[in-house]
């Protein structure tokens, strides 16, 4: 059975078919699925979907159209090779973001899917925002600092974290888990992990930034918290103690409530406001 699904503690199956399971191996599993699940989302929701967004920008703001972007593009454009760019190129690298975040602070977030969306949400937005939201960017000015276009850029970050809980949930249905340190499952899980260690270092190096350092001081400590827990699992410990649940989840929360202050100056830039 399952514990129940409050904030900041982590379920544990304990089902007949996982009692024979590898620990190392569930632990390397859910990096894995958090890896797999980033990139997905990363390249549909933050790219396929950036370009949706990009695309219904400029029918709200119809005499845009024509006007390049700090970036070179012509608003209103629909071109093949922006268009790959954009879904392939700026989703892996939303993918890599999210998914090494998601491995850091899923252990702290509620378990039930409808709270987990919840709860992704705002998360995505304190922690994501300043990646498309940028005051200086002179593409608000273009856009003639429209409220409308702060709505769209936000609602995409969001929508991103709330797909990351619902893939994250459906990945955890079917991926198979390991038995042994042999299987063809671990030696995946392996891979995919070890590669991740590599990409978490340039998110780290991201977050320890002078502009974003409080942010990232906060994602570490919920970070060391969820090394802490994976130790404990790979004892054989069925819940985290109250003290690294807390230290986890403060973590988180602490995160995401640095990140709007961060990001709301930028915002208000964002709308004229100066």
């Amino acid at each position: 059975m399952a514990e129940s699904a409050t904030f900041g503690t982590p379920a544990i199956e304990t089902q007949p078919d996982l009692v024979a399971t590898w620990p190392l191996g569930e632990i390397l599993r859910d990096i894995a699925r958090g890896g797999i699940g980033g990139l997905a989302v990363g390249v549909v929701v933050g790219g396929l979907g950036g370009r949706v967004a990009m695309r219904l920008i400029a029918l709200i703001i119809p005499e845009s159209a024509g006007r390049f972007t700090e970036n070179g593009n012509r608003i209103g454009d629909i071109t093949l090779g922006g268009s790959f760019g954009l879904i392939f190129f700026a989703g892996l690298f939303v993918g890599v973001f999210l998914a090494v975040i998601w491995v850091v602070v899923s252990p702290w977030l509620p378990r039930s899917l409808g709270l987990r969306i919840l709860a992704a949400i705002p998360l995505a937005i304190g922690l994501g925002a300043f990646g498309l939201i940028e005051g200086s960017n002179p593409d608000f000015i273009v856009l003639g600092f429209e409220p409308s276009v702060l709505v769209v850029l936000l609602v995409l970050v969001g929508l991103v974290g709330a797909s990351m809980a619902v893939v994250d949930a459906w990945l955890d249905g079917r991926l198979p888990r390991p038995r042994s340190a042999n299987g063809p499952a671990s030696g995946v899980y392996i891979v995919i992990s070890l590669i991740g260690a590599f990409f978490a270092v340039g998110v780290v190096a991201t977050f320890l930034d002078e502009k974003l350092r409080p942010v990232g001081i906060a994602l570490l400590v919920s970070g060391v918290a969820t090394l802490c827990w994976w130790y404990l699992r790979y004892r054989g410990a069925e819940r985290p103690p109250l003290m690294l649940r807390l230290l986890g989840s403060g973590g988180v929360i602490a995160a995401v409530v640095i990140g709007f202050a961060v990001e709301l100056p930028h915002i208000r830039r964002a709308l004229g406001i100066f």
